[in-house]
């Protein structure tokens, strides 16, 4: 099968966009991180956040889901 027939997927910079403006109001504190795997299952992560200080709490509140997921946490002692 010839898989060069396919164009590399890549989220619609509208749909991020439209994404992010969903994310909260004026002056508010918008901003989302999105990840996903590829065709080639290579991660993709997007971030878009009006604020340092809104990603930092983004990824802080992944970082602790990830800690207290119980599968999560079994695959994370296992690369340790």
């Amino acid at each position: 099968m010839d898989n060069n027939k396919f164009n590399k997927f890549k989220l619609p910079e509208k749909m991020l966009q439209d994404l992010y403006e969903l994310t909260g109001g004026p002056k508010c504190y918008k901003g989302f991180v999105i990840a996903y795997c590829d065709e080639n299952g290579t991660p993709i992560i997007y971030t878009n956040c009006e604020s340092q200080i809104t990603e930092s709490g983004l990824l802080k509140s992944i970082e602790d889901y990830l800690q207290s997921n119980p599968e999560t946490q079994e695959e994370l002692e296992e690369d340790s």
